[in-house]
Formats: structure tokens, C-alpha cells, sequence
């Protein structure tokens, strides 16, 4: 059973919402873009994590451009082919009989870039990342803000144990 977007909000599974209303879909909620960065280095990944090392990233800076008509500061991104990773400004508290998973919204795929993610397990708590693939050869131009990912949510048929590794209760990625 996938549960309703508002009730992910209303119940607390995702916080940090910027506009309920713009966020909040039939199937789950909109994610949105807090920072992008780049990859430094390598990766490590083995059989047992006794070798596991993150690559290194860095922030890549936003853009400032007064937007003539709203008068406003807008921040944004020209983001070249590659492969990056996103931290959305929502983060999870999933039960331990819900889990998740996140999709890529069609009008970023339709402009050339996709999302990646592993499973939301039950009972993770924290931040919430993935890794953007920009493939169209002209990049894209990516908005603070921006709704890039949609997060859906299941019902397990029974509570687990939960989630208990390194990246429990992280504030940010």
C-alpha cells in the first residue's frame, strides 16, 4: 500500500517541506534541491564495509541573478554532463513498518537528467541524498529549490528491526 503524499507530511516521515502546497502529490512528496556537489575522488565499497570509504565531495556554488520582473535574488546552478550528488532540504524519521523510495520527476528527465537512490529502510532517520546524472550534452540549469525527486512510501506488512548504520541520524549528507 503506498501512502498518500499529505500524509508523509502530516505524520511527520518527511519534515522540512519548503511549500506544502507545491509539494505534496497523491503519491508522496516532491523533493527539493538544497545543495549539489561534486565528486573529488574515488569511492571504496567492499564485501564487509572494513574498507568502505565515501568519495570526497565538494559544494558547488549557486549563482546569484536578480530576476528583473520580481525584483528578487535567484539562485541556480549551470550544471555540466556528469554525475553529482543532490542533498534535498526534506528529511526522513520512517517508521519501522514503512519504507521508501524515490523516483525521478519527469520534467528533470525530459531535460536530459535522472536520479538515482537506494531503499529508504524502515526506521532511518536523517538527511536524504542521491546521485544526479545530468546526460544531456548542454547540462541544465537547475533552480534552488527545484522539485527534482518524488518520495513514495509503503506499508510493510509487519514492523522490522530498522535501520542502524553509519548514516543514522545525519543532518546533512
Amino acid at each position: 500500500m503506498i501512502l498518500p503524499g499529505y500524509q508523509l507530511v502530516s505524520r511527520g516521515i518527511i519534515k522540512g517541506v519548503v511549500s506544502a502546497k507545491s509539494q505534496i502529490q497523491p503519491c508522496g512528496v516532491d523533493l527539493t534541491l538544497k545543495r549539489l556537489l561534486a565528486f573529488m575522488n574515488a569511492g571504496v565499497i567492499d564485501a564487509d564495509n572494513t574498507h568502505r570509504k565515501t568519495a570526497l565531495t565538494q559544494a558547488i556554488e549557486f549563482t546569484d541573478k536578480k530576476d528583473e520582473s520580481s525584483g528578487k535574488i535567484l539562485r541556480s546552478l549551470q550544471v555540466k554532463p556528469g554525475s553529482y550528488l543532490v542533498e534535498f532540504n526534506e528529511t526522513v524519521d520512517t517508521p519501522l513498518d514503512i519504507m521508501g523510495q524515490l523516483y525521478v520527476r519527469s520534467s528533470l528527465f525530459r531535460s536530459g537528467a535522472l536520479i538515482s537512490a537506494g531503499v529508504m529502510d524502515s526506521g532511518y532517520k536523517g538527511a536524504i541524498g542521491a546521485m544526479l546524472q545530468v546526460v544531456n550534452p548542454h547540462g541544465i540549469v537547475l533552480y534552488e529549490n527545484a522539485k527534482l525527486a518524488q518520495f513514495v512510501f509503503h506499508q510493510m506488512s509487519e514492523k522490522v528491526e530498522g535501520y542502524s548504520g553509519i548514516y543514522q541520524n545525519k543532518a546533512s549528507l
